[in-house]
């Protein structure tokens, strides 16, 4: 056991009080009442390093979740333009099938009013006349 251990050891035998009471006894406690002075030290400097480097991290967090936002937004942003660029040219195709159809239906209805038509002015210009065809 080193000079440490035999300084406690004295404080094993009774109820805490070391077997040679006195000036003696501060003199012997002295090295271990510095030690642990040292170690309340470094203790605290641990301790403030540790906070420093926990702010730190939690301002560089912050500053990373405030990056990452933004560019979520920039990309949601873009996104919702695309799709509307998507959505209107949707839209102009279908638009443009639905007015192929009714270019396609006048001119059907065309013909047919066209085909329609000699034989409608004769039956009506009969009637006028007097005669029935």
């Amino acid at each position: 056991m080193g000079p440490l251990g035999d300084v406690l050891e004295r404080f094993r035998r009774g109820a805490g009080v070391p077997a040679a009471a006195g000036d003696e006894a501060a003199v012997e406690l002295a090295p271990v009442f510095a030690a642990l002075d040292e170690l309340e030290r470094e203790a605290a400097a641990v301790r403030d390093r540790s906070t420093q480097m926990a702010a730190r991290r939690l301002h560089e967090a912050r500053e990373e979740a405030t990056a990452i936002l933004a560019d979520a937004r920039s990309k949601a942003d873009s996104e919702r333009g695309d799709a509307l660029k998507a959505g209107l040219r949707s839209a102009d195709a279908a638009a443009a099938e639905i007015l192929a159809a009714a270019e396609h239906d006048a001119s059907r209805i065309e013909r047919t009013a066209a085909a329609r038509l000699p034989a409608l002015l004769a039956r009506v210009t009969g009637q006028v006349l007097g005669a029935d065809p």
